[in-house]
């Protein structure tokens, strides 16, 4: 389906967290159900740590699973810059086990969209009903395939960032959808301009998969969970048509 490693852009945790620092829309509604339902917390695709931090400082006992072995090594760095005490594990989100259940899993920043065929949701979701409590809870969030984030180009203008050197990273974004696969294909030239004068380049390829509602929904039941909540952003409005975001809390369906 894809000719480039999907994952590229997260084997460079810093230029990663650089691209991503301050974002933390999604922190309240997280913290809600955290607090509603208690720990232990598994944060799946967890990056660089910065949710899993985030909850293990307010007491939670966290546990945090990503593919990439990079994300995680700076996670635990990152952790233990903050003195706290995670449990960081390098696996497939469609294939791990971890012999326990959690009353309370998250998977935050669109990370959904990374599983492209409707195997790979199902076998996500087939380790989330392994691993969550009977009466637990699953958040995560995907893009709704809304005509402005499918059509319209993200970021029209090249994103600057300041580098810890001082010099800049510059991206810009090319994007095309497929309807047939329903997934958007990303070219990201990233370039590096250094104080000195050294110039690096470097480009990222992604793909990621758009669900519409009405088929989340189906997915969700077929694969034994019903829907307690559906919002269209983080401060919990509902769904619409113009919704940047579709958030689910699920659980599982006896």
């Amino acid at each position: 389906m894809i000719d480039h490693d999907n994952l590229e852009e997260f084997r460079d945790p810093q230029t990663y967290d650089l691209v991503d620092g301050g974002y933390d829309e999604d922190c309240p509604l997280t913290e809600q159900w955290a607090r509603s339902l208690g720990g232990p917390l598994l944060d799946l695709a967890c990056g660089t740590g910065r949710m899993a931090i985030r909850m293990a400082l307010q007491g939670y006992q966290v546990t945090g699973v990503d593919i990439v072995p990079e994300m995680i090594a700076r996670a635990r760095q990152k952790a233990a810059e903050h003195a706290v005490s995670i449990e960081w594990v390098v696996a497939d989100a469609r294939t791990f086990h971890l012999q326990k259940q959690f009353p309370f899993i998250y998977m935050l920043e669109n990370a959904f969209q990374f599983f492209l065929t409707r195997e790979d949701q199902e076998a996500m979701l087939a380790r989330v009903r392994e691993h969550v409590h009977p009466e637990g809870c699953f958040l995560f969030e995907t893009r709704n395939p809304s005509p402005r984030n499918l059509l319209e180009v993200r970021h029209p203008e090249p994103q600057k960032y300041t580098t810890p050197d001082g010099g800049q990273l510059v991206v810009t974004e090319q994007q095309h959808y497929d309807p047939m696969t329903q997934i958007q294909h990303y070219t990201c030239p990233y370039q590096w301009l250094h104080p000195g004068g050294q110039h690096m380049e470097k480009t990222h390829r992604t793909a990621l998969r758009y669900v519409f509602p009405q088929e989340m929904e189906a997915l969700l039941f077929y694969n034994g969970f019903h829907i307690l909540f559906c919002y269209g952003n983080w401060q919990q409005d509902p769904l619409t048509a113009t919704s940047p975001s579709m958030i689910y809390v699920c659980q599982r369906r006896v």
